[in-house]
């Protein structure tokens, strides 16, 4: 399904994560402490983050897609595509030690902050070239048209990544779905939902 209707592309909701992650960055590091309200607090924003980095890329894969089929945006094209391994590897790292486990003993008995701190800082750097200098060329450049929408992609973005890249099931609307519904059915306790 293509872009279409007016809750704007991949492209929108790539940038409204990016923003939104480095706001929760700034939040994640001054609520990190020992006691219970600051864990709670650490804990649900830990949630949300993974939430928001499925979203990122899911948008991320969409419009790599689109961009990797358009010769004057090559450059573009294989950044994005550069550290996809290894961003994955850190999602897939960070989400199988928070699945299932209530935000507030996140860090209870497993190295957890080490791991989200890692996953923060490689996406931390792709949010300000995304912000600065992807978006801003692919805006010029791009017909947001043949991008799938950013509701769309929201709601089948799946936690569970596969470290190694996207499949084919990432890209297949109705499986995507079923995969998302499942992953965030399956980390209960969840995060509260925060938009």
């Amino acid at each position: 399904m293509r872009h279409e209707s007016g809750d704007g592309s991949a492209l929108d909701l790539l940038e409204r994560e990016d923003i939104a992650l480095r706001q929760e960055f700034g939040k994640v590091r001054s609520t990190h402490g020992p006691d219970v309200e600051q864990r709670a607090q650490y804990g649900d924003l830990a949630k949300s983050v993974i939430r928001r980095v499925a979203k990122r890329e899911a948008a991320l894969v969409d419009v790599a897609a689109v961009v990797s089929n358009m010769p004057e945006l090559e450059a573009i094209a294989n950044r994005m595509e550069q550290h996809t391994a290894v961003r994955r590897q850190a999602i897939d790292r960070v989400e199988k030690l928070s699945r299932g486990v209530q935000g507030i003993n996140l860090n209870t008995g497993q190295d957890f902050d080490k791991e989200f701190t890692e996953l923060m800082q490689i996406v931390g750097s792709e949010i300000e070239w995304d912000l600065d200098e992807a978006i801003p060329a692919l805006r010029r450049s791009l017909d947001e048209h043949d991008l799938t929408s950013a509701s769309t992609l929201a709601k089948r973005a799946p936690t569970n990544l596969n470290p190694d890249g996207p499949k084919w099931y990432e890209r297949a609307p109705f499986v995507a779905r079923v995969i998302a519904v499942y992953d965030h059915l399956r980390d209960f306790p969840k995060a509260v939902r925060q938009r």
